[in-house]
């Protein structure tokens, strides 16, 4: 008697309104998969998508029912072939193509279909965090990643035969395909991906997203909902909670105030008739508990959300952070695969809070330990210098100013806050003014795009700094 054909069950969660470019393509593959592919049985697994995660659990049960040798993830918005309008053709080979690779794992190259439109392909940054990997880290061939996206993903059963049941959780922290992809990798599975196989991606425009076009709809929306789950899948501010609280000896941020005191010394500034630099490095504890909790504010979060929002991954960028204290910025870039150069004042206890993080999660980043005042950066050229929270504290400010624009790059920009920033209470700022502030960056060629950014403009051979670069491309995404 003949043995039973390998089973392939084609899981869909659907909400219900489905384009017509998708059920045309579905269509298509289905006439392939049955026309073209006689030596695998066939079953559709269609669950309603209230929320994700039962809907997935849902398709590896019916899958089971039917005693299925893969599982093939596909998502309602997914369009296997988008660049043949004819057919059945050969491009409708998904299945064949991801089966003879022989991973448990196995998923496709397509492209969030908002934010910035980056591959849906992750690399594990440490052991809670992820970024999307860059397009130039595309091989176009099997390529092992950390997290394939759930939009199409082939896996084998015996990969939920040893992940314990449920497969899926709520998304509170990670998204289902990060959940199953770290379950398998848990479990000894090993996660690869065909980047040599591209599926377009439908927006609620009906607009099909591809690696031809993506460029031309990323970041519609300045914080769109795809660039705020890239916040959430980072963890960036949990990751900074947790490494923070245990660095100074708290339970939580929430208990920064009572157990610490994280303004209080700062009323003290005049009882010092020290230089800055010196003050800076007095009340060490206090400074690092002040800068974890600050960062937690809602004005603050939201102006850290927005920068790593706006600077692009297209390729790895030269960014200096001025000022950095404990370096949440630095940090998150760093992981995001940029060189970056965190500059503060050596000796205090928030640089070297930022190193200690920086060695415990072996991050790459430079550190340039700066006297105070007026940094001096010598011949680096940067695509972006932040300085956040930073100039004020300066009582030349201006000369920061024109020494942070000497060291940019042609179209490098500053991202800072002094344009929004006009606090004259503070013991440790120095007043500016935002009208005088912009009027300063203006003069130094500094022209604002927004209240946060700033762009580098004027001829190559006016810049001040030597060793010109060649001109910085694809520094912010098109939103900003």
């Amino acid at each position: 008697m003949d043995s039973p054909k390998p089973t392939v069950c084609i899981g869909i969660p659907c909400y219900g309104d489905v384009s017509p470019e998708v059920l045309e393509d579905f269509m298509r593959f289905a006439y392939h998969c049955g026309r073209r592919l006689p030596q695998y049985d066939f079953y559709l697994a269609i669950k309603p998508k209230t929320e994700q995660f039962r809907a997935r659990n849902a398709i590896v049960e019916a899958a089971r029912q039917v005693n299925a040798t893969w599982l093939l993830m596909l998502d309602d918005d997914m369009i296997v072939n988008p660049f043949v309008t004819q057919g059945p053709t050969d491009e409708y080979a998904l299945v064949e193509k991801l089966i003879a690779h022989g991973k448990d794992v196995c998923g496709a190259l397509y492209y969030q279909r908002g934010g910035s439109c980056q591959p849906v392909l992750m690399s594990a940054v440490n052991k809670t965090g992820y970024r999307f990997l860059r397009p130039d880290e595309l091989t176009y061939d099997l390529q092992p990643v950390d997290v394939a996206g759930g939009g199409c993903l082939l896996v084998h059963m015996r990969v939920f035969d040893k992940i314990p049941p449920p497969y899926f959780e709520p998304e509170f922290q990670f998204g289902t395909d990060i959940q199953l992809c770290r379950k398998a990798a848990a479990y000894g599975f090993e996660v690869w991906a065909d980047t040599s196989v591209e599926l377009g991606h439908v927006r609620q425009d009906r607009a099909i997203i591809t690696g031809r076009n993506r460029q031309q709809y990323a970041l519609e929306d300045p914080l769109s909902g795809e660039i705020k789950k890239q916040l959430v899948s980072a963890d960036v501010f949990n990751r900074l909670a947790e490494d923070g609280c245990a660095y100074v000896q708290v339970p939580n941020v929430e208990s920064l105030s009572h157990d610490i005191g994280v303004s209080s010394f700062l009323h003290k500034r005049a009882d010092y008739q020290i230089p800055d630099a010196d003050w800076y490095r007095l009340y060490p504890r206090e400074r690092v508990a002040r800068q974890l909790w600050f960062n937690h504010t809602d004005q603050k979060r939201k102006m850290t959300e927005f920068i790593l929002a706006s600077i692009s991954d297209q390729k790895p960028l030269q960014i200096l952070e001025f000022g950095c204290g404990i370096g949440i910025l630095a940090f998150s870039l760093a992981e995001r695969g940029h060189h970056l150069t965190a500059c503060d004042i050596g000796g205090t206890s928030t640089l070297e809070f930022l190193k200690w993080r920086v060695a415990k999660h072996g991050q790459a980043m430079t550190f340039h330990e700066s006297a105070g005042g007026i940094p001096a950066l010598g011949s680096a050229r940067y695509d972006v210098i932040i300085a956040m929270d930073s100039i004020e504290h300066v009582e030349d400010w201006r000369g920061v100013v024109r020494e942070l624009s000497a060291h940019l790059k042609p179209d490098g920009v500053l991202a800072c806050n002094n344009a929004i920033l006009d606090d004259t209470s503070h013991p440790e700022h120095y007043t500016i003014g935002p009208h005088r502030f912009v009027a300063a960056c203006a003069e130094v060629g500094l022209l604002p795009m927004n209240q946060l950014m700033y762009v580098k403009r004027g001829r190559r051979e006016q810049t001040d700094a030597t060793n010109a670069h060649p001109q910085s491309r694809g520094v912010l995404q098109e939103a900003v």
